[in-house]
């Protein structure tokens, strides 16, 4: 586990205390009783005690965190994974385990050991770092469970810009590689264990083109040695601005990848128009993740009426993969989608959201069978409703919600066609506090039906909660309790029962005690394979550190 410290803002030494503890540690335990089918699901007698607790030196943030139970045992140990970020004002310095992002196609935040610094005084930006990626892991054939082996990787980053949030032009470059005398040579026909090389060379830039009109843009350019090892080329047709920083070896891929996107907005609507192009296989070794091989174009409008009391959104646009046209096939991807946010008053508003996701292939490098060929499509609708009434004394809140989910195969002569889903669901809640005592008293009841090709499953119930602040404010209460019959294909398929109840004491503002009991009955063919009733009781003690200020 990787735990780090926020910024912190060297201009506020001084004017906060200079050591301050927060936190938290907690015991809890209890019995596990179970009857019914099959094995129980848990231990009869479970524990745990926990802690979470940072210790603050001049806003240098130290934490610590255990778990230690009948089941588990943890302990985080901040200092093998530590970093800071200390600034003040326009300058800020990257210690330790650090991550910086540059844009998505160069550098996206892949955590480093090392060091980096961020600044940015008035119409000037400039980020560096140059640290450690990988620690080296030899490969281990004789392990019963071998780590994939790896070799230390180093690299750097610069990035150079002018403008502000609003209006900047940035210039940067990546540069990753690996060490591949940090272990002995690895034997392994994984292409993701062989030793890399990466370069990759960046643009991003937002520009205000007036009052109404804003571009933005965002490309990358990496070139990746993907086996350090193979046979190096001698490449005239290599750019002289990598000759020298990268030296292309048998496998070596140049790609290219970026987006952008124009907005136009005045007073009430805006509209925003975004292409976006990522080469097949394109990567950097700077981001965790990165979709390949597609073209999207995407619109997306919005409109807002009637003082913002109603709002009006949406979205649609094409994907498709197969740029090289090296594939079997071409997935089309259609993508639409409408919100709609109506809010009239202070007590009553409501939403509607509609989506249609559509997938097709296209013939690649042969013809598709009618048959095989993918044709689905999606379809989501949401509508929800809120009514709240407030005053000084209480609090009443109605809302419903309903909705549509769909998977449909488009396909007539696919007779495989098993994947298609239809869920119906709905929920309807009502909930009343009293701000006097903090009683609140809600229920409400929940529905959903799905829909497959071989049957249709219907859950409904009721649902019913209660909760109390009592005693001065020192004894909190709360219970809680749901009902849901099954049936299957319009048959009785049993039902689930849920409660739950808390109790809370504050001895002071340190000290707590706290007892939770849980039951649960099943006896559902279909949402577990067996009947079984169990009762969870769990009883413990809190102390929260309470730091004068």
């Amino acid at each position: 586990m990787v735990l780090s410290v926020t910024a912190q803002d060297l201009g506020a030494i001084g004017k906060e205390k200079p050591v301050r503890v927060n936190g938290s540690l907690s015991v809890m335990g209890g019995p596990y009783f179970y009857s019914g089918d099959g094995t129980p699901r848990n231990e009869p007698f479970w524990w745990n005690t926990t802690g979470a607790v940072t210790l603050s030196l001049y806003g240098w943030q130290v934490p610590v965190s255990f778990n230690v139970g009948s089941q588990q045992r943890t302990w985080t140990q901040p200092f093998n994974r530590y970093g800071m970020s200390p600034y003040y004002k326009w300058a800020k310095l990257h210690l330790g385990y650090r991550s910086i992002r540059f844009n998505p196609y160069t550098m996206a935040g892949v955590q480093f050991f090392g060091a980096g610094v961020e600044l940015e005084p008035k119409g000037f930006r400039f980020a560096a770092f140059y640290g450690r990626f990988n620690k080296p892991v030899a490969q281990d054939t004789l392990a019963s469970i071998a780590p994939r082996p790896a070799y230390e990787r180093t690299g750097y980053g610069v990035k150079v810009g002018v403008g502000n949030r609003r209006n900047y032009f940035d210039v940067m470059v990546f540069q990753a590689e690996d060490d591949t005398t940090s272990i002995p040579e690895v034997v392994s026909n994984d292409p993701a264990s062989a030793p890399k090389q990466n370069v990759a060379l960046g643009v991003s830039g937002r520009l205000a083109l007036g009052k109404r009109i804003t571009w933005q843009f965002d490309a990358g350019g990496s070139a990746m040695n993907e086996d350090l090892r193979a046979p190096a080329i001698v490449a005239t047709d290599v750019p002289a601005s990598l000759q020298g920083v990268f030296n292309p070896r048998l496998g070596a891929k140049l790609l290219f990848a970026g987006h952008t996107s124009l907005t136009y907005a005045y007073k009430i609507f805006s509209l925003r128009g975004e292409v976006k192009q990522v080469d097949p296989d394109y990567r950097s070794l700077g981001a965790y993740y990165q979709a390949a091989d597609l073209r999207a174009i995407t619109v997306a409008p919005s409109l807002r009426l009637w003082k913002n009391k109603l709002r009006l959104s949406g979205s649609y646009g094409q994907q498709q993969d197969n740029l090289s046209g090296r594939k079997m096939a071409t997935s089309v991807r259609r993508i639409g989608s409408a919100n709609v946010s109506w809010n009239p008053s202070r007590t009553y508003g409501a939403d509607i959201n509609l989506s249609n996701y559509g997938i097709e292939q296209q013939a690649g490098l042969r013809a598709l069978s009618d048959t095989f060929r993918v044709a689905q499509v999606n379809r989501s609708m949401t509508l929800s409703q809120r009514y709240v009434r407030t005053n000084s004394q209480r609090t009443f809140t109605i809302s419903l919600t309903g909705g549509l989910q769909q998977l449909q195969d488009l396909n007539p002569y696919n007779t495989f066609a098993t994947a298609e889903n239809e869920v119906i669901y709905g929920n309807l809640f009502l909930n009343r506090t009293r701000n006097a005592d903090n009683l609140s008293v809600n229920g409400g009841i929940n529905f959903s039906r799905n829909t497959s090709v071989s049957s249709t499953y219907i859950l409904v119930g009721p649902t019913f909660g209660i909760s109390r602040t009592m005693a001065r404010q020192r004894l909190t209460g709360a219970l809680s309790a749901s009902w849901n019959a099954a049936l299957q294909d319009g048959a009785n398929a049993g039902n689930t029962v849920n409660a739950n109840t808390t109790w809370q004491y504050r001895v002071t503002a340190m000290h707590r005690f706290q007892l939770t009991v849980n039951g649960l009955l099943n006896s559902t063919t279909f949402v577990a394979s067996r009947e079984f009733t169990e009762i969870r009781l769990l009883a413990g003690y809190v102390f929260v550190f309470q730091p004068k200020t």
